[in-house]
């Protein structure tokens, strides 16, 4: 009767990836249960599996000299026909007729029995594997998507990604291949023993997916040379990544950029283009918030309450823009990445508003930290120019390739316009690939006026949107109007 079954336990052991040893484990506890449902609970049964795995039936039996229940008691006389040196209240085991003790309703017992356990088998071993992956990137395919969830198959089993958890970049059709890091893996048993069903949750805009990206695309992350000290991100719009190196000849900005910026490009195409700010993180933290606030360049920075944490950035008035970025975004994100509030004022603003500074620090001093210092520092701001190229406008375009189109002469979107690829990869020694993404967000952010022959000469010129900065009436920050919140105090704004 049960002559085929190690064919088919080995079939089923490579269909679900389940061990031959533990199939005869299941295999042998559904026919116990069987045989226990028809000849009692007190009759022990021992289930032996021959080198094809085929299983044999055995029940054990009390050696007795009078029989009362034979289905658990064998005289002393058949005992000694089985084995010769038996004794009274020896057990032995009784060859079962498997075809005469599994019958239709025996079978079915048993079959019904053997496919539950499996099934809870399967979804243990999934729970245990995928929970052993958790904080780890999988990657799957686009299954469906029901009530804004995206169910991703995952090969065994499918996970889930939730809306919260998708960028507002990202759109998928059935058979998209999804990249996404398991951050919860819930199911196993609950608090009765019942077997739960196994969610496993993904998500891509958690800083811990964009920290496993960082890890797979550069060596020096994955090895420990570099350490990703901070992450923080508005999904869809853009990233700060603060990064220190462990050894002083190492620079961490430039291995996180790559080699004409190969890195960073392969990381911003996984997130479909999102723009991302790597800066070094610093002990110092004025230096800290210097860089955080990139793409803005601060003339001084001023820690007003360390107990607080909160510190006040002057910049260029032609930055201010820059500094607070769409938004607002850009000061958002630098205060989450340094742990400080931030208090955005321009140079106008501190030369007309001298009061704006009363008890943080003599005018005289904004921008040197010693008062040998004051002098020079005076006479750097009255004489400094500061220029900053439009470029940096420039959304999911990395801050390094910017640095290498100024530093080869390429100083505006207008210069950039009249350019061709093959132009710009010349000059920069820019792949093409990343070349041809600068172009593309170049033509989706530049709007060129043509005039007609008879009113004007024909021009093309970029038209960048000027952001008029406000004060905001609860803490004089400077705010814009595309902004819901102050950036500082966190007041409702309106714009009428």
């Amino acid at each position: 009767m049960f002559e085929n079954v190690g064919t088919y336990l080995q079939q089923l052991s490579d269909e679900k990836d389940i061990s031959v040893e533990l199939l005869k484990e299941v295999i042998a506890s559904t026919m116990e249960l069987a045989l226990k449902k028809k000849y009692g609970d007190d009759i022990k049964f021992h289930i032996h599996f021959d080198n094809k795995n085929n299983p044999t039936v055995y029940k054990g039996a009390s050696v007795v000299e009078e029989v009362r229940n034979k289905n658990k008691e064998i005289s002393l006389e058949e005992a000694k026909k089985l084995d010769q040196d038996i004794n009274l209240g020896d057990e032995v085991l009784i060859l079962v007729d498997q075809v005469e003790a599994f019958g239709r309703i025996e079978s079915t017992v048993a079959r019904t029995a053997f496919f539950q356990k499996i099934s809870e088998l399967e979804k243990n071993l999934i729970y245990n594997e995928f929970k052993r992956r958790e904080n780890q990137l999988v990657n799957g395919y686009f299954q469906r998507e029901h009530r804004g969830t995206i169910y991703i198959n995952l090969g065994k089993t499918e996970g889930e990604l939730q809306k919260k958890d998708q960028s507002p970049r990202e759109h998928y059709t059935v058979g998209d291949r999804i990249r996404a890091y398991i951050y919860k893996v819930q199911g196993g048993k609950d608090e009765k023993g019942k077997e739960v069903h196994t969610k496993i949750l993904l998500t891509r805009t958690k800083s811990d997916f964009i920290k496993k990206l960082f890890e797979l695309e550069i060596p020096e992350i994955a090895d420990g040379t570099i350490e990703i000290k901070n992450v923080v991100r508005q999904p869809g719009l853009k990233i700060k990544v603060a990064v220190a190196s462990n050894k002083p000849e190492v620079d961490p900005i430039g291995a996180c950029i790559g080699q004409k910026g190969i890195r960073i490009q392969s990381i911003i195409k996984e997130i479909e283009g999102e723009k991302i700010d790597v800066v070094k993180w610093s002990k110092d933290i004025r230096e800290y918030i210097a860089e955080a606030i990139t793409p803005a360049k601060p003339i001084r920075i001023i820690i007003t309450d360390p107990e607080k944490k909160e510190a006040m950035i002057i910049i260029p008035d032609e930055q201010l823009s820059l500094a607070l970025g769409k938004s607002g975004y850009n000061v958002k994100l630098a205060s989450q990445l340094t742990g400080y509030y931030f208090d955005i004022k321009t140079e106008t603003d501190i030369k007309e508003n001298p009061e704006l500074l009363k008890d943080i620090v003599p005018l005289n001093q904004i921008f040197s930290d010693t008062a040998e210092e004051v002098q020079a520092a005076d006479e750097e701001l009255e004489t400094a120019e500061v220029f900053e190229s439009n470029l940096y406008s420039l959304q999911g375009i990395d801050e390094a390739i910017i640095k290498t189109l100024i530093d080869n002469n390429i100083n505006s979107i207008e210069e950039l316009y009249n350019m061709s690829v093959e132009d710009v990869m010349e000059k920069t020694n820019l792949e093409k690939d990343v070349v041809d993404n600068l172009m593309l967000v170049m033509k989706d952010v530049v709007e060129v006026v043509e005039a007609s022959d008879d009113e004007y000469e024909t021009t093309s010129e970029e038209v960048v949107e000027e952001i008029e900065v406000y004060e905001c009436p609860n803490c004089g920050s400077s705010i814009t109007e595309d902004m819901t919140k102050c950036p500082k105090c966190g007041i409702e704004l309106s714009f009428e």
